[in-house]
């Protein structure tokens, strides 16, 4: 049992330097210094795996370390619980995965949203068009015109402000929806007998 617990230390030590490594890659100073070429060398050979899963690429943005991380989470978990009670159900097993991947959707979900509130908040306060909003709007807008498609009849024209505003509603409520499904979903398989 102890050897368990042991593995599920190491791994959430790991956990913390995948998540280390992350934050480094968006300071490229402390990317390129000894401690951060230690950890790529560390963290990298794991987290290069996820790569190339496209679904987790939005535009430029990668998610796939969201994955990556969740992984080990569920891991550590699924070790520790061995740990404590010495089985492992497999309602539990299943649960922990399905709580990862509404975790990673989750992630992903809320972090679009927040993309899109800075975007509303400056298509409101300002008309200046840079390379930093024209980047943003290149990655979010598939997303955007997908969801309002959904509203929008066949030949209605809809502004970008309305656009952004219908999909920042749209997501949020599928998060919390989300929320409320996966929980339920969860619990359902952590009360089977086996």
């Amino acid at each position: 049992m102890k050897i368990f617990s042991l593995l599920a230390g190491i791994i959430s030590v790991y956990t913390m330097l995948c998540f280390v490594r992350i934050i480094l890659t968006w300071i490229p100073n402390l990317n390129y210094s000894k401690f951060g070429q230690l950890l790529a060398s560390i963290c990298d050979p794991y987290m290069n795996y996820f790569r190339n899963i496209r679904f987790l690429r939005i535009g430029n943005m990668d998610f796939s370390p969201v994955l990556s991380i969740g992984l080990l989470v569920v891991a550590s978990n699924l070790l520790s619980t061995l740990a404590v009670t010495g089985q492992l159900k497999i309602g539990y097993l299943i649960a922990s995965i399905i709580s990862m991947i509404w975790s990673i959707l989750a992630s992903i979900l809320s972090f679009l949203i927040i993309l899109l509130i800075i975007r509303v908040i400056a298509l409101f306060v300002s008309k200046g068009n840079s390379t930093f909003w024209y980047s943003l709007d290149k990655t979010l807008n598939p997303v955007v015109y997908k969801v309002a498609g959904i509203f929008r009849g066949r030949n209605t024209f809809m502004t970008q402000k309305t656009a952004y505003v219908i999909t920042i509603v749209t997501i949020f409520v599928l998060r919390i929806a989300g929320n409320i499904l996966f929980s339920v979903v969860a619990g359902l398989f952590t009360r089977l007998p086996f």
